[in-house]
């Protein structure tokens, strides 16, 4: 199964290198009208992408294969992200210029979106410990947690069982063979 992404309205071949997929570094720069050479040494002095860079044999839009120099697909958008608007193709810059506020919005929203998070589960915790705190002394809430021991405490025992069943089971097996 071939997968794709599309630049620029381009069909990009993705290729699945062991666990890896990676997109050919030149037909991108091609699809959005920048410098292949300079992209491909701003990728290679870049402190984190360089690493990836690598020359592999790959399936190229016309069918045959040939060596090209590639980046894995999870670097490719983060690339892109960095290519100056003013430097490509300027049929597509406005293009590239919406695609970098994306970006910028994604980057927004995990970032705040997390620690928002965080903060309003941590807030929860808080109450939590307050609201058990108060309770401790309630029969109620001490009969809840002796329960709750007595199900952990079966549950253990439960998995010890599991566990001597399935050695029984491998014994049984190992005196087979």
């Amino acid at each position: 199964m071939t997968k794709t992404i599309s630049v620029n309205n381009q069909q990009i071949i993705i290729t699945k290198i062991g666990t890896t997929d990676y997109v050919a570094v030149k037909p991108i720069c091609e699809a959005i009208g920048v410098s292949y050479p300079r992209q491909f040494k701003k990728l290679k002095e870049s402190t984190i992408i360089g690493s990836t860079v690598a020359e592999k044999a790959i399936v190229a839009s016309d069918g045959n294969t040939r060596k090209m120099i590639v980046i894995p697909l999870r670097y490719v958008f983060g690339w892109l992200f960095t290519i100056n608007e003013n430097k490509v193709d300027p049929s597509i810059k406005d293009q590239v210029i919406n695609y970098k506020r994306q970006c910028y919005d994604a980057l927004f929203d995990t970032f705040t979106s997390r620690s928002k998070i965080l903060k309003e589960r941590t807030e929860y915790q808080i109450e939590i410990d307050k609201l058990e705190a108060s309770l401790e002394e309630d029969e109620r809430y001490k009969k809840i947690k002796e329960l709750k021991s007595n199900i952990k405490n079966a549950s253990q025992r439960l998995n010890n069982i599991d566990k001597e069943q399935i050695n029984a089971q491998y014994d049984i097996f190992q005196g087979q063979q």
